[in-house]
This record gives structure tokens, C-alpha cells and sequence, in this order.
């Protein structure tokens, strides 16, 4: 597991934001903006919805990881006003989430 996380934080370190210059790029219409849409996002997270319901409100994520006992997905979000990612993980045996990082 260590080694996992490891791996993780070496790409996301190296990461750059996503390029938002192309025009068949989809905006994230679903993901809220504002400080007070983030409290609500944490708020949604914090009852630990499904990855349906996690996809529903957010959309898609920027990033998919599996961890390699294929017990966990992660989902990454970039956040532009942050230039940070914030992350959903999600149990692959219930489908549903697991924790989260959402700033």
C-alpha cells in the first residue's frame, strides 16, 4: 500500500492542469463553483454516496486510478481555482464511496 501511495504522489506531482483550448473539450457543468458550492460538494461526499450518484454530481473525473489489489478507485477532480486535485475513492466491492479529499 505504501509503495501505492507512493507511486500516486510521484504522478500527481508531475501533473499539469488540463487544457481547456480545445473545443470538443466538455465543461464540467456539474462540478459547483464558489466556496460555498465546495461545502456543499464536501457536504454530498461526507454521506457517502455511490460512484453513480458521485458521477451524477460532479461528472466525469479528470483521473482514474485502481489500487493493485483492486480493492479501491480513485477518482481525481482538477480544481482550476485551486490548481489542485481533490480526490473521491471508491470501494469496487460496494460501489460505493470510501473517503475523500475535497478542499
Amino acid at each position: 500500500m505504501k509503495h501505492f501511495l507512493l507511486v500516486v504522489l510521484i504522478l500527481l506531482s508531475g501533473c499539469s492542469p488540463p487544457s481547456s483550448s480545445s473545443v470538443d473539450t466538455p465543461t464540467q457543468p456539474d462540478l459547483p463553483q464558489g466556496h460555498e458550492s465546495d461545502y456543499t460538494v464536501w457536504k454530498f461526499l461526507e454521506k457517502y454516496p455511490s460512484e453513480k450518484l458521485v458521477l451524477e454530481m460532479l461528472g466525469p473525473p479528470d483521473s482514474v486510478w485502481t489500487d493493485e489489489k483492486m480493492e479501491f478507485k480513485m477518482l481525481y477532480y482538477f480544481l482550476p481555482e485551486l490548481q489542485d486535485y481533490n480526490s473521491v475513492e471508491i470501494d469496487l466491492t460496494t460501489g460505493k464511496t470510501a473517503g475523500f479529499e475535497w478542499d
